[in-house]
């Protein structure tokens, strides 16, 4: 039976680099059951790439925020990201502990609710209101200077207050506390989507599917993605978030490249070929020496 070419769609996009022997797939990309040997041809280029390796990997950055549609890492990631891949953004939040007085202050009443003036509080949107830490005052001196606190309500902060904060609210001023906040375990984790990338010399800005929660400043994006090893470098232009095809078109037995019709690169096809088989001539001849012998 002859051979049969087959040219698989594995759908979405690819980005390579010129010089690179890495191409990367968009993280929707299903690579499972790609199989190594075959080739990749990468946006109607006319040359061909056999597939030598494949590996699935998880890319992990920090990044800013620009603003709630905008991140940034402060390196250019070149093809490990592209436009597509779904990413989780993971962020931390801290709560506050305790707080002990440092000055007193003066005109604050038993009861007052005092909170921090440092940290950057979450805002519920749903509800548009703040939710800082809160402080009651538990007993003043005869001049209303704070004695105690406790904390009423520890609050949710994507950077905590500062560890001696002045303290606003109340019916008094000029009170300072030591504050105790604590990480906590479970982070925050946003599903979205890379609508567009911008690459500088030392920067990478992504734009997202739609905005991130108010007041987060920072956090760190993961993407799960394929990506192949190719056996020789590419040669073309670096491109990014182009199609490809993956063409299986080899003989059977020894997986030697098929001529085709629609490459003008049909001589390296043919070159490679001849390679392979000088190869296994050499191998058949070293066994006939050795039996020989």
């Amino acid at each position: 039976m002859p051979p049969i070419m087959i040219r698989k769609k594995y759908g979405h996009t690819v980005s390579v680099l010129q010089g690179s022997n890495k191409v990367v797939a968009c993280s929707k990309a299903d690579w499972l059951p790609l199989k190594t040997g075959g080739f990749i041809i990468i946006d109607n280029d006319d040359e061909f790439y056999r597939i030598s390796h494949k590996q699935k990997f998880v890319l992990s950055k920090s990044v800013v925020t620009q603003d709630r549609e905008h991140i940034i890492i402060q390196e250019n990631v070149g093809t490990s990201l592209s436009i597509n891949d779904d990413i989780s953004f993971a962020y931390k939040e801290h709560e506050v502990t305790s707080g002990t007085v440092i000055e007193g202050g003066q005109g604050y009443a038993e009861g007052d609710k005092v909170k921090p003036s440092t940290g950057v509080c979450k805002y519920n949107s749903l509800d548009e209101i703040d939710n800082p830490a809160i402080f009651v005052v538990d007993e003043v001196d005869e001049n209303g200077s704070i004695q105690s606190v406790s904390v009423e309500s520890k609050g949710l902060y994507s950077i905590a207050p500062d560890d001696q904060d002045d303290v606003v609210s109340g019916s008094g001023s000029g009170a300072k506390l030591n504050i105790t906040s604590s990480l906590l375990s479970n982070m925050p984790i946003e599903d979205r989507t890379i609508s567009n990338i911008e690459l500088t010399d030392n920067s990478t800005l992504i734009t997202l599917n739609h905005a991130l929660p108010p007041r987060v400043l920072e956090g760190e994006i993961k993407v799960e993605k394929w990506e192949v090893t190719l056996h020789a470098e590419y040669v073309g232009e670096s491109k990014f978030n182009v199609d490809y095809d993956i063409v299986k078109d080899f003989t059977p037995n020894y997986d030697l490249p098929l001529v085709r019709g629609d490459l003008t690169s049909n001589h390296l096809l043919h070159n490679e070929a001849m390679s392979i088989i000088d190869k296994k001539i050499k191998e058949l001849e070293e066994k006939i020496d050795s039996l020989g012998s």
